[in-house]
């Protein structure tokens, strides 16, 4: 049988972190502005007087060309008017493609680059209304439409061509990235980065280092998934942060936030890839953790000035995080006392989390009990850390009650995470020599995996690797 210490060591080195990434992967950075905004969008929209307009245009039997331009905006003013208003999708995506009509009609009749611009740009529109939908290869075809466009300009040395197919591209590449399709990704991330940093010797009118900071963060996470070497994580972590501090020192001050999370972000991949790491000696793993945690430190210090000051709930979430990955890395030093403190301040200061109406911000602060409970009977605090696991586990309950408006898939994403929580409540049990009580925690685990294990489901093999685990804890307590 596991004697208690070697069972909680063993908890602790799986920590369930493939069930947390599982449940929050596929999570895109915001898409880059448009790029090729044409000003419309800014303007309060007049719908009936559009209507009207359209509706004259649309009458003529011969239009000229400043017509033809004319009818063409007034479609894509009226369909960015109705996705801001909710209007109709139907009738915003057939806006677009009469507008889209128009322009190549237009085309046709003798080259022009302003009219390839501007179908560019309605190409642009609908790839981004098809992701704001969910939609994900009609936006894939749209994006690779206006690239396809506007690459004739981009040929004949035009900056601005280059700049709005730079941010199409990294567009395209985050929903490849989304969709699974890491090698394409990257493939789309690095021309985007070099296009940007062509267009940035020819023009400081144009955000570029903005967007190179962007796909660095993007790149960082993307190396990570696709399991690159970590100095090469690294390296574009690092050259995220200096382009964010450069543009803080010009005074654009709301990149801090970016820049604590980048830091975090680093650290993150530090610390994932020294769990793996063989060491000379524990003092030397207990050396490069302290140094993480001091970065970290750096992080929660520029988000909490942040938060403090703004009252927004996503600085709050991401202050939340960093706590939670400072208390995570406490627990690995086997600092108990300090990872409690951590986890009690998480506790109080966060509460909020517990009830929010998003199942992921319900689910992390879930793992945030469970790392509490966890700290607890590390302490020796046996009863205490099966109270917390019994909140571990009515807190991630919850996502899979009514009280979530989530389909059945939507809630299958949340499940390992709650049954991590069941287990990690069976070896309260068992410290409190509750043996029956620890079995049926285990069994609950196991009979939660079990649907999850269909012929299409991607992540079969830690379903697997975590049921084992689950069976070699009852096996322990046979006896």
């Amino acid at each position: 049988m596991l004697t208690f210490c070697e069972l909680t060591s063993f908890l602790s080195s799986a920590d369930f972190a493939p069930f947390l990434g599982w449940a929050a992967s596929a999570a895109v950075l915001p898409l880059a502005a448009s790029v090729v905004a044409s000003g419309e969008d800014e303007a309060e929209v007049d719908e009936q007087g559009l209507r009207t307009k359209i509706d004259e245009l649309e009458k003529l039997r011969a239009r000229t060309l400043e017509q033809q331009e004319e009818l063409a905006e007034s479609y894509v003013m009226l369909a960015l008017g109705l996705y801001d208003t909710d209007g109709d999708l139907h009738e915003i995506f057939d806006l677009y493609s009469k507008a889209e009509g128009v322009l190549r009609q237009t085309l046709a009749q003798g080259e022009d680059e302003e009219i390839r611009r501007r179908l560019g740009t309605v190409d642009l529109h609908r790839a981004m209304t098809f992701n704001a939908f969910n939609k994900m290869d009609e936006a894939l075809n749209c994006y690779t439409a206006a690239i396809e466009t506007l690459t004739p300009l981009d040929s004949k040395g035009d900056g601005e061509a280059k700049y709005d197919i730079a941010g199409m591209k990294f567009n395209r590449g985050e929903i490849l990235y989304e969709l699974g399709d890491l090698e394409k990704a990257n493939k789309d991330f690095d021309e985007a980065f070099l296009a940007f940093r062509a267009v940035e010797k020819i023009s400081t009118d144009m955000d570029t280092r903005l967007y190179l900071a962007k796909i660095s963060v993007a790149q960082g996470c993307l190396y990570r998934d696709m399991s690159l070497p970590l100095d090469k994580v690294v390296d574009a972590y690092n050259r995220a942060m200096r382009l964010y501090v450069e543009l803080i020192d010009i005074g654009q001050m709301e990149h801090e936030r970016e820049l604590a999370n980048v830091l975090l972000d680093r650290c993150t991949a530090i610390y994932e890839a020294m769990v793996n790491q063989e060491f000379e000696s524990e003092e030397a793993q207990k050396a490069q953790l302290d140094d993480i945690l001091l970065n970290v430190g750096r992080g929660i210090e520029i988000l909490q000035r942040i938060a403090d000051g703004s009252g927004d709930f996503e600085a709050q979430y991401d202050l939340f995080n960093g706590f939670a990955l400072q208390g995570s890395m406490l627990i690995e030093l086997e600092q108990f006392s300090s990872a409690l403190e951590v986890f009690d301040r998480i506790i109080r200061d966060f509460a909020d989390f517990s009830t929010d109406t998003d199942p992921t911000v319900v689910d992390h602060f879930g793992a945030a009990r469970d790392k509490r409970g966890f700290a607890l009977i590390n302490l020796g605090r046996s009863e205490e850390a099966l109270a917390e696991f019994n909140r571990a586990i009515a807190c991630r309950e919850q996502i899979q009650s009514d009280n979530f408006d989530l389909d059945d898939d939507e809630r299958k994403i949340f499940v390992p995470t709650l049954a991590s929580s069941y287990v990690n409540r069976a070896t309260a049990y068992a410290a409190l020599k509750k043996i029956d009580e620890a079995k049926a925690d285990c069994q609950k685990g196991i009979s939660l995996l079990q649907p999850l294990k269909t012929e299409d489901c991607e992540d079969i093999e830690t379903i697997e690797e975590f049921e084992s685990m689950f069976k070699i804890l009852l096996e322990s307590w046979a006896d």
